[in-house]
């Protein structure tokens, strides 16, 4: 009887392995498994838009940070006198600009007087041509008047064009370029003032903080990461004789290397449309691989994985970066039982290695 029973049993799980291997060798075409699977987060890279000398960090590694926090500030002491230089010159600028509108209403004047000057001597040369046709006056005294009346005219046409040449600089106060370049270089510098200040653009975690106050940060450069836990998805990787099965919407079995134990439902967001092709890059000469082997590795096709039912709690265990094994559904109730059970075994395992 105990024969029988030791002989049932290997039967058992003779048959078992037997089912799981030829599910195993079969999976790529009926139900792709994969352990390339890695959990990924939006990660925001934060970098100062100022040069400049850290004075105070206000945050802490690890720490969470909502949109219009305080991550860190810059020593502003340059900053704010390039703020009191760009308000100095717009107020030169303006000062120049009433200047320009006081020479205006002098050369106005100016002009009116000419004008005036002009109709006198006019008006004399006529008199004394009246004058010289009864014999009262001498040739000189017409060719002196004809002389007065050109240097009136002169002068005329140079207090025209000085008052042109003054109302074309001066417009008006809205769209006077000097007055317009103080107020952009103004704006420039209060922006630049503002930017020693680096609030957070959106709420997540911080990491990699490695800033110490006194230390200088160059503009652009990378200050910290913040990591945004409400968004997560599985990038996973399986061989391309599945990709029947990696539409988008279809259903995947879940188990993380961090949640030991435990199988979580997921869905295909999307598949990626192309590998980059290092043998073949544009413009270069191809790079041909030689293989001696028989059978060549598969080509792996990426696909991002939408996680169904985490909760809040499995989300904080799970980093960004963290492993996983993926097993797709094929709408077959008996393959879609051995995946589920394939799966939850690769869950149990977890515990061991």
């Amino acid at each position: 009887m105990t024969e029988k029973i030791y002989q049932y049993v290997l039967y058992t799980v003779l048959t078992v392995t037997a089912a799981f291997s030829i599910f195993l060798v079969a999976a790529d075409n009926i139900a792709p498994f994969t352990t390339q699977a890695s959990m990924h987060r939006n990660i925001v890279t934060i970098a100062p838009e100022a040069s400049g000398v850290i004075n105070h960090v206000a945050v802490e590694n690890g720490q969470w940070v909502n949109a219009g926090d305080t991550l860190f500030t810059l020593d502003d002491q340059s900053y704010q006198l390039k703020v009191k230089q760009a308000k100095a010159e717009l107020i030169q600028a303006e000062q120049s600009f009433q200047a320009s509108e006081q020479q205006l209403i002098a050369a106005k004047q100016t002009l009116l007087q000419r004008q005036k000057q002009q109709r006198n001597t006019q008006a004399k040369l006529s008199r004394n041509k009246a004058l010289y046709k009864k014999g009262l006056t001498t040739t000189q005294t017409i060719e002196d008047s004809q002389l007065n009346v050109k240097v009136a005219h002169s002068a005329l046409l140079a207090a025209q064009a000085d008052v042109l040449r003054i109302e074309a600089q001066l417009t008006d106060a809205e769209n006077n370029a000097a007055i317009q370049l103080a107020r952009t270089k103004l704006a420039s510098a209060e922006l630049d003032q503002r930017h020693t200040r680096i609030i957070a653009q959106t709420a997540g975690v911080v990491t990699n903080l490695q800033l110490q106050p006194g230390s200088y940060i160059s503009q652009g450069a990378t200050a910290l990461l913040l990591v945004n836990e409400a968004q997560a998805w599985l990038s996973a990787d399986f061989n391309e004789k599945g990709i029947s099965h990696l539409k988008q919407g279809n259903t995947a079995y879940i188990a993380f290397d961090a949640l030991p134990g435990q199988v979580f439902i997921g869905h295909v967001e999307s598949q990626e449309r192309a590998i980059r092709d290092s043998n073949n890059s544009g413009g270069q000469l191809v790079d041909v691989a030689n293989d001696n082997r028989w059978i060549r590795e598969q080509q792996k096709v990426r696909v991002r994985i939408q996680i169904e039912d985490l909760d809040a709690n499995s989300t904080a265990q799970l980093i960004s970066g963290a492993r996983a094994s993926l097993s797709m559904v094929n709408g077959s109730p008996v393959i879609d039982a051995i995946s589920s059970t394939w799966i939850h075994l690769v869950a149990l395992f977890r515990y061991i290695y």
